[in-house]
Formats: structure tokens, C-alpha cells, sequence
């Protein structure tokens, strides 16, 4: 299992979370979101990182290193501009390989990390598993190359991570979306 942390954006990662949000409780301020993001990916047990770089780059560097004092290894992957949650995993496809993965916003914090969905997605291993309330949040299988390669970009001109799901579904895998405990989960349909 890897996970590919998304840090191609305006650099919002390298700040403490804000102190206005709920989630603030559950973490210190005093540390850069990205590294709860990191954080929580190793203490879920996943020790292979790729981190996603943007215009941010050397910050993003600078800030994690080479992830030792994180407890994973880091390696970097250069993307020239963020078009989309779909193109970040294109971005990464050679170092992901065939393995499962996780896709982490490097500004998003889950509180209570995301051990229990990591253990679901292990039980159950859909194609794709979204965690609720948390945009960028994913598990997936290396199905989600397929997916990727097969969709063309939106009016927007990025890949939508959306496309890929329906896509998936299409194709008749199981795309999920929930939490471990939680039984109403929901298959999305194309």
C-alpha cells in the first residue's frame, strides 16, 4: 500500500490549520496541515509516500525531506500545473505500479486518521473506496489506470476524478463510499 499526497497547489499545505475550524481541536497548530496529512498516512502503517509537487515545490522539500522524521520514506513527484485529482494519479503512475493506494489532499485533515477506512478498504477492497466528508480522500486499486487512461478531460480541462469513478462503475467494479462501522454505504452510479 502507498499513498500520494497531493501538494501541487498555492502552498496552503505548509500552513497550521486554521483556528476558526471544528477539526482544530483535534490537532496543534503549531505544524504545517501537510504534516498531520503525513502523520496520519503513517500511523495507518503506510510507509511509502509520493508527494505530489506543484509551484510549491521547494517549500514542500524543504518542509518533509526525505520523510524519516515522519517514519516513511518520501519520494517527489513533479506535476507543472494541478489539473485535477485524476491527473495527479496519471502523474504518479510509474511509481505507484500495480500497487493500492491512497490519494491524500496534502490540506485536508481527517480527524482520527485513517486507519479504520484503510482496514475496510483491505476487507472489502472495492476499486475505489471515497471517505465521506473528506474531498480527495481515496483508496484505490490499480484498476483506477485503466480508468484514468479512458477519460478524456472536462470542460474544465482537468481530469475529474468523478469521470474516473463513473467510469469504473461503468465497467461493473465496485466503487464505494463510506466508513469502517458505517453500513449505509453507497455505490456511485454512473
Amino acid at each position: 500500500m502507498k499513498a500520494l499526497v497531493l501538494s501541487g497547489g498555492s502552498g496552503t499545505r505548509l500552513r497550521p490549520p486554521p483556528t476558526t475550524s471544528a477539526e482544530r481541536s483535534h490537532h496543534s497548530a503549531d505544524k504545517p496541515v501537510l504534516f498531520h496529512a503525513i502523520e496520519g498516512i503513517a500511523d495507518a502503517g503506510i510507509t511509502d509516500v509520493g508527494i505530489v509537487l506543484g509551484d510549491t515545490a521547494d517549500e514542500v522539500r524543504a518542509a518533509v525531506g526525505d520523510g524519516a522524521r515522519f517514519g516513511v520514506s518520501v519520494t517527489y513527484l513533479p506535476q507543472h500545473r494541478p489539473p485535477g485529482l485524476a491527473h495527479a494519479v496519471r502523474t504518479a503512475r510509474h511509481w505507484l505500479g500495480d500497487d493500492d493506494f491512497v490519494t491524500h489532499p496534502g490540506d485536508t485533515l481527517v480527524p482520527g486518521g485513517i486507519g479504520e477506512q484503510l482496514e475496510e478498504f483491505r476487507s472489502r477492497r472495492p476499486a475505489a473506496q471515497a471517505v465521506p466528508g473528506r474531498p480527495g480522500v481515496y483508496f484505490f486499486t490499480d484498476a483506477v489506470h485503466r480508468a484514468v487512461d479512458a477519460v478524456q478531460p472536462s470542460t474544465r480541462g482537468e481530469l475529474e476524478i468523478a469521470d474516473v469513478l463513473r467510469w469504473l462503475v461503468g465497467q461493473g467494479l465496485e466503487v464505494v463510499s463510506g466508513t469502517a462501522g458505517d453500513h449505509d454505504e453507497a455505490q456511485i452510479r454512473s
